[in-house]
């Protein structure tokens, strides 16, 4: 059985189903991976020796997503302004070449006595400092410990320091260094005995207490009973102990009692003391979620007063060793396992300048009494840098950097009493960050603006702290939904490449991701630089380039097959606008009724002319005649149906509307008469024939679509217009016209163009005359036929009123004006016959006399 006409565009909106559902699928898919990694960010506390699987994965993201945003940290600090409110003072190669060659030999030891920076210290707050943090590691004893004083009032060089604290009482924050791995512990003496030091009503009174039993380097105790505190030192004899109740001022006889084992529950030490003294209380945040500082190097307990605040230091890095955030808050534990929470040096100092002790976490803020930085669960602020690059020298990204040296040089003066200083130091009202950038205590880490020393970090973070700013990130949902979303626009991007440009290679889509990542960044970029707001970049461009590059190899092996289908059936000749619209829309091609306008041509005398000369003669011509007309057709929107020989179909309206397709197919049609006239000689005398071209026009409802069977499908048309178009070629022969119209052509052409009325016919199965016209040409190109077309309207509507004689007249005048006309010849001779035997009473104005060819 033969194969029967079929449709294929069914299959084709099957393919277009499938190139969606493919795309879609990888979007599922990729959105799907990735969207979880968006939402469970990595925690640093998964990063240990052996992290897990999915750790792993997730940390390979998270490093795409640190670079993206180091860069727009950078921008950030390019847009921003170093602030004055903290200064550095360093203990830095200026300072050190000038001490030197001084006359205080003590200046450039190395390290410093504790007296010295005391010194500094007061010097600071002389010169109006509100707030000096020491960023150094005050764990270990002094060297120079017995340097200072004689006999039994001699001081250690840490009682000294603790001197300086005590005169500047709640103006000094003093750091310490934690760790988060469990340290060797050290072995207690083996004290027999246990003096009675001291009883009070409130922890906070057994401070004081513990820290004097703790300088003496004596072990202390910390008993509870019942709503009292009885704080107690180690001795290894009675007579021991009562030396020391009496060197530690105890009043009364000294109580002593044996050790017991159960003492060991309310054994303190130093690190039990700093915990206490850093210990800050904060409302909405879980401790437990904090980092947790298992080993503290804490001062030495002469400086364990009170009377100094006490803060954490750290430079946590990120996995690849830059440090980003810092925490404001560790968790430290107590005797009886609970956590604690200890704030930062940064955030001590910005609990002194706030004057206040009440800690809250609302929203994701951090509040510090009048201020108020953006904190993350594990109470992390990410820093906001206040440069896009770190200066070379201590300051980093602060605007300020001093020498500890012009400080003094300054106490040397007001101890001189001089009255004048070297150095103004504008310290007034700013907070001093003390630290000694000699050595190894001077080491740099690195931070999205470059490396800088942990003393600028803490200087950063204060400011951020004062300022009340600081980097948040976007909630994790927010972060999830982009990265769904730039899946489906890795899809969405995919089938459009793929339907809407032709052959694009991998250097177009490689450039299609490029633009959408750098216009993503460039909004990331300003959601930092204006609000602050860091919102994920990896996950959503990863998830939309892998959507992309699945997608597009599918969806193009799809999208290929349907143009090849649309070639199929509108064939070569199509604009190339006409053929994108048709292959967005392939429903332009189903069958469907539609006013068209349809061109038929034919080359009078070609067909002769195919009998005598040679094959290859004959094609080669032909070639040139329809190279010629072709393109014509093509730029003017239309559509070429069919070759016939030597001559020529086409239409107008479809598979693209064209509302002024009539106007449009005379504009193309006066156009290929003139390129004829202009090949014209050429052609005759290569083929030894006279060629003549003719056309016939005409416009109405007709059946355009896709036809065909499954070997062969063409877009064409059928309907009455085709008929007429194509006995409007055939009769311009007869008439001696280039190009007939019909009616509804010359309605629709509107008053660009001039036509005159050839006759009234009856075509076809019509019942009623149809008015058929001839195209003479543009208006604006024939102004000079106007004057013999009104004569010709003029006898024409005599002889439509039957004034035989008067029509024949006029015709006559025109026949001597224009004695090649064939038509008003043949109006002549019509008229001739009339004014002797005029038509009927019924007569409609279709000639039926005799033969007047």
């Amino acid at each position: 059985m033969p194969p029967v006409a079929t449709n294929p565009l069914p299959s084709t909106t099957l393919h277009l189903v499938r190139k969606f559902g493919v795309a879609f699928f990888w979007a599922f898919v990729f959105g799907g991976l990735l969207a979880p990694i968006a939402w469970y960010r990595l925690q640093r506390t998964e990063l240990g020796e052996d992290p897990r699987w999915h750790a792993v994965l997730r940390l390979w993201v998270e490093r795409l997503e640190w670079a993206t945003y180091d860069w727009r940290a950078r921008e950030l600090g390019a847009a921003s302004e170093r602030v004055d409110d903290v200064v550095l003072v360093t203990v830095d190669e200026e300072t050190m070449v000038n001490a030197r060659e001084s006359e205080r030999p003590e200046w450039a030891m190395r390290p410093w006595p504790r007296e010295l920076m005391g010194q500094l210290v007061d010097q600071a707050l002389k010169e109006g400092a509100s707030l000096v943090v020491v960023d150094e590691s005050l764990a270990d004893v002094s060297p120079h410990r017995f340097t200072q004083g004689r006999g039994e009032n001699r001081k250690g060089d840490d009682e000294l320091f603790a001197d300086y604290l005590e005169k500047n009482a709640g103006k000094v924050i003093l750091g310490f260094e934690w760790s988060g791995r469990q340290r060797r512990l050290p072995e207690r003496a083996l004290l027999p005995y246990l003096v009675k030091v001291a009883d009070v009503g409130t922890p906070a009174a057994a401070l004081p207490v513990v820290q004097r039993v703790l300088t003496r380097q004596v072990p202390a105790w910390v008993e509870e009973a019942g709503d009292r505190r009885l704080v107690w030192a180690g001795a290894s004899s009675e007579a021991k102990g009562r030396e020391l109740a009496a060197a530690l001022d105890v009043p009364g006889s000294a109580v002593l009692r044996p050790l017991t084992p159960g003492d060991d529950a309310w054994a303190v030490n130093r690190e039990w003391l700093a915990r206490q003294l850093a210990t800050v209380k904060v409302v909405g945040l879980d401790v437990d979620a904090l980092p947790r500082a298992v080993s503290l190097d804490v001062p030495v307990p002469p400086l364990l007063t009170g009377k100094a605040g006490l803060g954490a230091i750290s430079e946590l890095a990120d996995a690849d060793r830059v440090v980003r955030a810092t925490p404001l808050l560790v968790a430290g534990t107590e005797r009886d396992g609970r956590r604690v929470s200890m704030g930062a040096v940064a955030l001590q100092a910005a609990m002194r300048l706030a004057e206040t002790t009440e800690l809250k976490v609302t929203d994701g803020r951090l509040e510090v009494g009048k201020f108020s930085v953006p904190i993350d669960a594990q109470g992390f602020l990410v820093l906001r840098f206040s440069d896009d690059e770190a200066s070379a020298g201590s300051r980093g990204p602060m605007k300020r950097a001093i020498p500890a040296w012009r400080l003094l040089v300054n106490r040397r003066d007001d101890e001189a009493a001089r009255g004048v200083r070297h150095h103004d130091n504008e310290l007034s009202g700013r907070v001093v960050v003390f630290a000694d950038e000699r050595g190894d205590e001077g080491r740099r880490v690195q931070t999205p603006v470059g490396a800088m020393s942990r003393a600028a970090i803490t200087a950063q973070t204060i400011v951020d702290l004062l300022r009340s700013q600081g980097i948040q990130r976007v909630p994790p949902e927010l972060d999830l939904w982009l990265t769904v979303i730039f899946a489906f626009v890795g899809a969405v991007l995919a089938l459009a490449w793929s339907s809407l440009v032709r052959r694009p290679g991998w250097l177009a889509w490689v450039v299609t991701i490029a633009v959408v990542a750098a216009l993503y960044a460039l909004v990331a970029r300003q959601m930092l630089v204006s609000q602050q707001r860091w919102v994920a970049m990896a996950t959503p461009l990863l998830a939309c380039a892998l959507t992309f590059f699945a997608s597009l190899g599918y969806a193009r092996a799809l999208e290929q097959s349907l143009r090849e289908f649309v070639v199929r059936a509108l064939g070569g000749a199509v604009r190339a606008d006409v053929f994108r619209k048709v292959e967005r829309d392939l429903a332009r091609l189903h069958p469907e009724r539609r006013e068209l306008t349809i061109y038929v041509s034919d080359i009078e005398g070609f067909t002769a002319v195919a009998q005598e000369k040679d094959p290859e003669d004959v094609v080669q011509a032909l070639r040139e005649y329809l190279t010629e007309m072709t393109p014509v057709i093509v730029d003017s929107a239309g559509h070429v149906d069919k070759y016939l020989g030597d001559g020529l179909m086409c239409f107008w309206g479809a598979p693209v509307e064209l509302p002024t397709q009539a106007a449009v197919a005379c504009e193309a049609a006066l156009e290929m008469r003139d390129k004829f006239e202009a090949k014209r000689e050429a052609w005759e005398k290569a083929l030894g024939r006279s060629l003549f071209m003719r056309a016939g026009i005409e416009t109405g409802p007709t059946v355009v679509g896709e036809m065909g069977t499954i070997h062969r499908i063409n877009y064409t048309v059928m309907g009455e217009p085709v008929a007429t178009a194509f006995r409007l070629e055939a009769l311009a022969k007869r008439y001696g016209a280039a190009i007939l119209v019909g009616e509804e052509v010359v309605v629709e052409a509107g008053e660009g163009f001039r036509f005159r009325q050839v006759d009234l016919l009856r075509l076809g199965r019509a019942s009623a005359p149809v008015k058929i016209f001839e195209l003479i040409g543009r208006e604006e190109d024939s102004k000079t036929e106007a004057g013999w077309l009104m004569d010709f309207e003029k006898a024409l509507i005599a002889w439509r009123e039957r004034r035989f004689t008067d029509a024949l007249a006029g015709f006559k005048a025109l026949a001597e004006a224009r004695p090649k006309d064939m038509v008003v010849a043949r109006y002549v001779r019509r008229c001739q016959h009339y004014a002797v035997r005029g038509p009927a009473d019924t007569w409609d104005g279709v000639y039926d006399g005799p033969s007047d060819d």
